[in-house]
């Protein structure tokens, strides 16, 4: 029963982060506009930009290393904690892009989520998913309050309430991991930095491929339309994120299945796809059009839904090279997907705004599809793995 609710409240968890960021946004829209609601965006890409490259792939790293070494866990926690501050140095370059009281409160907002972020490891290997799910859900009321009651937008203010949210988050899941009654050691090593570099490219490339559309849309775009595009493709990442979650329950046996059995839950995910993805954006555009009135074309529903549709089909070929041990191409596909994604929406952004940036998305999803497919897994090593 406790590894039931721990599965449930991991999967709960898991959706809540996209589900509240999509009502804040969708909130935001409605109560400051498009265009203010746009300008904040524009500033949190700066922040989440530069606390993912100061991550450097912890989290991963992290949960291997405590799982081959849990005596020294907290040593090797603030050891990768100190030791990927160095890339915070990056943060003045906020004081070159905005005002004086903007970069000061996105700086700090920076080092809080620096923080907050870091602790992911140590909530996975100890399974505080309720823990952090209560912060998350702390963090996400205190913004939403003041959204609501908020008299007009500021920008300083936003950012205020941010840090406020995100200190609440982190003092209270540093008291639940009990954080505090452990010794803190101050040590700094280049290794550590280079041992978990490959975690870190392995997820830069599917940042990159994930995240790249919106960062582009923030330099052409209006704020207005930036907004509009933000809040429909986390609609949509939401709805792709299923197939993920689908499959969650059955990863531990993917690793041990033969592959007429793996074929067979390909299967299953292909049957369920289509109407699970049809019934999705169908909701996605009456939420959007009837209840916020983003009053956008019938074109970019098509166009997310089509762009979502195909990770339903890949999914279990991901797992598939994991269990290969062949990580390494999924890098590389992620890498030029990435490259090919960012060619194709500089082609397309100036003509047909952000539909072009999905009509691309589109693309690479479907192309990504095809590599999946077609792309030899290595046959021998995966014979042995069955062995």
């Amino acid at each position: 029963m406790h590894k039931i609710f721990t599965i449930v409240i991991n999967t709960i968890r898991g959706f809540a982060n996209p589900i509240f960021n999509f009502i804040t946004i969708a909130i935001g829209i409605s109560q400051f506009g498009k265009e203010d609601w746009g300008t904040l965006i524009n500033m949190l890409l700066w922040i989440f930009f530069l606390s993912f490259i100061a991550g450097w792939g912890n989290k991963e790293f992290l949960i291997r290393k405590f799982s081959t070494s849990p005596s020294t866990i907290y040593n090797d926690f603030y050891l990768n904690f100190f030791s990927r501050s160095i890339f915070l140095i990056l943060a003045p370059i906020l004081f070159f892009f905005f005002p004086p009281t903007i970069s000061f409160l996105s700086f700090f907002l920076l080092i809080l989520f620096y923080c907050y972020q870091s602790l992911d490891s140590l909530v996975v290997y100890h399974q505080a998913f309720f823990s952090q799910l209560i912060a998350e859900s702390l963090g996400f009321l205190i913004v939403l309050v003041y959204i609501i009651y908020a008299p007009s937008f500021k920008l300083s203010s936003v950012l205020l309430v941010y840090c406020l949210a995100f200190t609440i988050k982190l003092c209270y899941l540093i008291y639940q991991l009990k954080l505090w009654k452990t010794p803190i050691t101050f040590h700094f090593s280049i290794k550590d930095l280079y041992s978990s570099l490959y975690f870190f490219l392995l997820g830069f490339s599917g940042w990159l491929l994930s995240k790249i559309d919106i960062y582009i849309a923030s330099y052409y775009l209006p704020k207005a339309r930036l907004s509009e595009y933000q809040l429909l493709i986390t609609a949509f990442l939401m709805l792709q994120a299923i197939s993920a979650l689908v499959v969650v329950p059955f990863t531990k046996h993917i690793y041990r299945l033969p592959k007429n059995s793996t074929i067979k839950l390909k299967f299953l995910l292909n049957y369920i796809a289509l109407p699970l993805v049809g019934i999705g954006t169908f909701i996605i555009w009456l939420v959007l059009e009837y209840i916020i009135h983003l009053e956008i074309s019938l074109t970019a529903y098509i166009l997310g839904g089509t762009m979502t549709l195909p990770s339903f089909f890949y999914i279990i070929d991901i797992y598939e090279y994991y269990k290969i041990k062949q990580e390494k191409k999924i890098i590389i596909f992620n890498f030029s997907a990435a490259i090919l994604n960012f060619i194709l929406i500089l082609l397309l952004i100036n003509t047909y705004q952000f539909i072009g940036i999905l009509i691309s998305n589109c693309i690479i999803q479907w192309v990504l599809l095809i590599i999946y497919k077609t792309h030899d897994k290595n046959p021998m090593s995966y014979m042995s793995s069955k062995n």
